[in-house]
């Protein structure tokens, strides 16, 4: 590549390109370049300068030609006969005390958006895992403020010290608010309590699993927002007692059927309405093996059909209500976990048919992060782990 064309990649005021060494026997592109003289002194403007000496820095750059690319850099300090101080030339190419070059980081930093793990940005760019590290460490990771729509769920994150931690997203924008460290009562409250009176008040939905610690920090910093529970979570409830009663009752079975029964089991939590006709046979044979299957999946197709296509919360209350009572009068004990989250859950459950909020853009978000996770092979830093997931959001 002729030396004209590399200068115009540098293409950085204060730099002059010397000489280009590229060789297919060689790692790296080799460029000499140097900082040019000033024409005064920056302290007192005097042009009586003189040299005081030289040095060569070794300066890491983006790939040319698809190599990485090292810069020697001659450096020059100078001593300034009028006022005595002594000074360097001006460049923008690389920031004081770095050993790369300022748009290799800005490439670095670009490669954040995306779920690589730090080895392997470490290794295409030939750069340490520490030197990437510090990269990291430049992100801006500061909390937005809390939106209208808040939505909380949590993930295993394994890091810092805890196994779960908070993310924080806008329902309607879709924008990452923060990530806390651990989704511990105490944890909530403190962070929560740093939080300005003024900020919380703006926050008018909020959504979250049955967790029982968000209904302890809705009542204490967000008392008049709506607190509604994400489908998803209430919903799964009734696919849990379903398949619980479908372990129990295979237990008792041959081991043919108990194969058969494992193999199928996806077709007693689909709803009945989405089954093909081949399905339906399948699972009407199973409801025929024993009665408490045939009693739970009863009570799942009546959640679907009776319970969830309700359109208001009123209807819901009621619907539910009616729900809550058959189940208990089933006798059923793997219904009773269900049984208590939906009573001690009522309200929240049934505004979820007033509002069309849901965390369903965090649970996307956090296939995200499980990917950047595996990526990396797990990240034990927290601060670091929070940086990432903020570049990727």
């Amino acid at each position: 590549m002729h030396k004209n064309n590399i200068t115009k990649i540098i293409d950085c005021k204060g730099i002059t390109v010397e000489d280009i060494k590229i060789s297919n026997n060689e790692e790296y592109v080799h460029i000499y370049a140097k900082v040019d003289k000033p024409k005064n002194c920056p302290h007192c403007g005097s042009k009586n300068i003189w040299v005081h000496d030289h040095r060569i820095q070794k300066v890491k750059d983006t790939p040319i030609t698809g190599k990485p690319s090292i810069i020697h850099l001659k450096k020059t300090r100078y001593n300034c006969k009028h006022c005595g101080k002594r000074f360097e030339g001006t460049q923008d190419l690389v920031p004081k005390h770095y050993t790369i070059t300022l748009r290799l980081v800005l490439n670095i930093l670009d490669e954040f958006k995306e779920v690589y793990s730090i080895k392997s940005i470490a290794k295409r760019y030939n750069l340490s895992w520490h030197t990437i590290t510090r990269i990291v460490n430049m992100i801006p990771a500061i909390r937005n403020p809390l939106p209208k729509v808040m939505c909380i769920d949590e993930f295993k994150g394994d890091t810092g010290g805890h196994k779960y931690h908070l993310s924080i997203l806008d329902g309607e924008t879709h924008k990452l608010i923060d990530i806390v460290k651990s989704r511990t009562n105490k944890s909530l409250n403190n962070y929560f309590r740093s939080i300005t009176t003024e900020e919380k008040d703006q926050v008018k939905y909020y959504i979250t699993d049955m967790y029982k610690p968000y209904k302890t920090v809705k009542e204490s910093y967000f008392p008049k927002a709506i607190h509604i529970i994400d489908k998803y979570h209430f919903i799964r409830q009734v696919t849990w007692a379903m398949e619980n009663t479908r372990k129990k009752v295979q237990k008792e079975k041959s081991k043919e059927l108990r194969l058969y029964m494992k193999r199928s089991k996806s077709l007693l939590t689909k709803p009945a309405k989405n089954l093909k006709e081949h399905e339906k046979s399948e699972v009407a044979l199973m409801l025929e093996l024993n009665e408490d299957i045939k009693k739970a999946y009863k009570l799942k197709e009546l959640f679907y059909e009776y319970v969830l296509t309700q359109t208001n919360k009123e209807d819901a209350k009621r619907c539910l209500k009616d729900w809550i009572r058959r189940a208990e009068m089933s006798g059923l004990k793997e219904y009773k976990e269900c049984i208590r989250c939906f009573t001690n859950w009522f309200e929240e459950i049934t505004n979820s048919f007033d509002y069309p909020y849901t965390n369903g853009p965090l649970e996307g978000f956090h296939t995200k992060i499980k990917t950047l996770k595996r990526n990396s092979f797990g990240l034990r830093n927290f601060e670091i782990f929070r940086k990432r997931i903020f570049a990727i959001s």
